[in-house]
């Protein structure tokens, strides 16, 4: 984190490749720097020398007469190596470059990146981009942008892979006080600058713009610790193919698997945004309010239609409509026609017609908020009239009066009509409320708020459970014979390793021919189920290579018979290694648990309906290892099978608790076994007493 001080602080900066020319369109750095009122020393540097702005231009580098803390280079791309190494030889240790044309583009800049790093190896010496704006600093009047901007000052902070996010942070974080465009993110990235801004003590929101990240591990450890302290939102780009191949070519970054970065993000704390509306509300939501007791909502509002489509949103955001006590509804009573009956939304406009809608409106706040059964309150109002004109429909004060007397209650509004934008301002000018666009907006903010402060924030260190009982002698010795063999996928000895993890399997054996698959099947009891196998076969149904529930020796032997001719049929060539016989259990869930190693953030575990069925419904959740048991839980909680689990239709429900160890003994094996990339297991049979792995298959490096 020391390195990056001279990014956010530097005393002294060199603009190296600074335009001569000035003045509008011209894109100078300098004339951005000049404006902003950064007050530390600047070193212009040209190799035509002279003088811009009036400050003197160096020819070089080495002609400055200190060693800038900063370096911003804005050279042509050919001439950045070169640049790089004087900077480095210079002392400098902390270069920005401006300049594309590296990993975003073609072979050449990609070599040429690779190289920037090998310049600054030991040395000491920090690059941020290419291909990026630089940094912001709005508490010092630093921007090294070549591009003017709203310099809205808040304390939220940026750091993203596109310079947008900072110019146009009013519109996309509400402000901004410190930024970074980590751009091609050739050396510092997401991981340091997060754990920078994580402790600078006027950032109060950080956002994130990621297209791709390479430190997956690093950057999940980072970040659980700043979220426990601080929100973290991220705006994550590039997750449909289109998008991933536009991500690739903009900032070099390899988008990676959507879900991927959804598990690692619930796993670290940092809440997901969709869009860049979702971000700005939810850092002025952030900013504005520091409490929400609970997810207890009350409604306010002027229309019964309005206060209908509030409920809706509530509840589709998991949010509870509150119960007013009885006090509360005595109050309420006091101020409504005797006709009008007093429920949550309360429709306050026939008692603000008859009585002053201003002082209904504080009335019905006042008993509202004061109501120990409620944590919020969302008021729907108009705005027809311009404020000012009419003081009777200019509800700022009455709402910040009211905000402000409890302030441990967010009071949120959703207002509407032809001076909106003039009552908006005026409802926010004391920093109290947020006015959304939508009673949706409003509800999932509200939602997000209480998320972040009761399930994220101090929440406890994660604590995977480590089972003594692993045979990891056995895997170790079953993974070395693989590899001796030169076998890269494992199916029936999948079953040997997820045994000696502990995980219940099936009794089976494998049969090399139709007198020891009658053998092996009289042994085991009738019914059973028969399986090719073959390294070259996964999905064994696919090529008929599968037989169930087979009573006797004649139904084995026409089993084997047939098995074989459909497999010499549809791959003819396939290596046979013989049949598989293992117990026929119908009864149960079909489950799936399986695991893909991420190159980013490692092991990735998947629970969902397993069975023929897993591709076509795709009913799976997500979550990187390792696991606790909470994790695991809700693993299982996430998908639709989880209403099988607990029993459909008469059916009793399935031991979760063994599918939770399950997961947590998977998860620890894929921890502990790096050689291990992708594990199937499919089906896991559920049921009341228990659950047990039916086929699996093991990918090794």
């Amino acid at each position: 984190m020391e390195s990056l001080i001279p990014f956010f602080n530097p005393r002294s900066i060199a603009l190296i490749g600074v335009s001569t020319r000035t003045g509008l369109q011209a894109f100078n750095i300098l004339d951005q720097v000049l404006a902003g009122g950064y007050q530390g020393r600047i070193y212009p540097v040209n190799p035509r020398g002279g003088t811009i702005s009036g400050l003197q231009v160096y020819r070089s580098v080495g002609e400055i007469p200190e060693t800038p803390d900063l370096a911003v280079i804005s050279t042509p791309r050919t001439a950045v190596p070169d640049v790089v190494r004087e900077c480095a030889a210079r002392g400098i240790k902390a270069i920005i470059i401006i300049t594309q044309g590296f990993a975003d583009a073609d072979e050449w800049g990609r070599q040429k990146q690779q190289e920037l790093l090998e310049i600054i190896r030991d040395t000491g010496t920090r690059i941020v981009g290419p291909n990026t704006i630089g940094v912001i600093n709005l508490y010092e009047n630093l921007n090294t942008s070549f591009i003017g901007f709203l310099r809205q000052k808040a304390d939220t902070a940026v750091i993203c892979q596109s310079g947008i996010f900072l110019l146009g942070a009013p519109d996309f974080t509400a402000g901004i006080g410190l930024g970074v465009d980590i751009g091609n993110a050739a050396d510092v990235g997401f991981t340091e600058c997060l754990a920078y801004l994580g402790q600078e003590p006027r950032v109060k929101v950080i956002n994130l713009h990621m297209e791709g990240i390479k430190d997956g591990l690093q950057f999940t450890e980072v970040a659980r610790r700043v979220t426990r302290v601080k929100p973290v939102l991220c705006l994550k780009t590039g997750y449909s193919e289109a998008g991933a191949r536009a991500a690739s070519s903009h900032s070099g970054s390899l988008a990676g698997e959507d879900h991927v970065f959804s598990a690692a993000f619930k796993k670290c704390g940092l809440m997901r945004v969709r869009d860049v509306e979702e971000m700005y509300y939810l850092n002025k939501t952030f900013l504005t309010y520091s409490s929400m007791p609970g997810r207890r909502i009350a409604m306010v509002t002027i229309s019964g239609g309005a206060g209908i489509m509030a409920v809706d949103a509530c509840s589709s955001h998991g949010l509870e409509l509150a119960e007013f006590s009885e006090k509360t509804r005595q109050k309420l009573a006091a101020l409504f026609p005797t006709w009008m009956e007093v429920n949550n939304p309360a429709d306050i406009w026939p008692a603000g017609m008859a009585r002053g809608y201003l002082d209904v409106l504080e009335a019905s706040l006042d008993a509202i908020l004061d109501d120990p059964g409620v944590d919020a309150v969302l008021v729907n109002s108009p705005a027809y009239l311009e404020p000012g004109e009419d003081p009777r429909m200019d509800i700022s004060s009455t709402i910040n009066k009211m905000a402000s007397r409890y302030p441990e209650k967010p009071v949120a509004l959703w207002i509407f009509g032809a001076y909106r934008p003039e009552l908006a301002a005026r409802l926010e000018k004391e920093n109290r409320v947020v006015v959304y666009p939508s009673p949706e907006r409003a509800m999932s903010s509200l939602a997000a708020l209480y998320r972040y402060l009761h399930e994220i924030k101090n929440r406890d260190p994660l604590h995977p459970p480590f089972f003594s009982d692993f045979q990891e002698e056995r895997i170790e010795a079953i993974l070395e014979r693989a590899a001796r063999e030169g076998l890269k996928n494992l199916n029936e000895t999948a079953l040997e390793i997820l045994a000696a993890c502990g995980i219940p399997v099936l009794p089976s054996a494998v049969a090399q021919n139709v007198e020891e698959a009658v053998k092996i099947a009289e042994s085991m009891g009738y019914p059973v189920v028969m399986k090719i196998v073959s390294p070259q076969i996964s999905h064994k149904s696919d090529v008929g290579g599968v037989r169930i529930n087979l009573n006797g020796v004649r139904a084995v032997k026409e089993a084997w018979d047939e098995i074989m001719e459909s497999v010499s049929a549809r791959l003819p060539s396939a290596t046979i290694k013989g049949v598989l016989i293992q117990p026929y259990r119908p009864a149960g869930v079909e489950v799936l648990l399986g695991c893909k190693r991420d190159p980013s953030f490692g092991p990735v575990l998947v629970f969902g309906l397993g069975g023929i069925y897993t591709e076509l419904f795709r009913d799976v959740s997500f979550a990187l290892a390792p696991l606790n048991r909470e994790e695991a839980l809700d693993m299982i909680r996430e998908t639709r099978v989880f209403r099988l689990l607990q029993g459909y239709r008469g059916r009793p429900p399935a031991d979760t608790g063994t599918l939770v160890e399950c997961l947590l003994r998977l998860s620890q094996l894929v921890t502990l076994r790096s050689e291990i990339m992708e594990i199937d297991i499919n089906p896991l049979l559920a049921g009341p007493q228990g659950a047990v792995a039916v086929d699996a298959r093991i990918a090794l490096e």
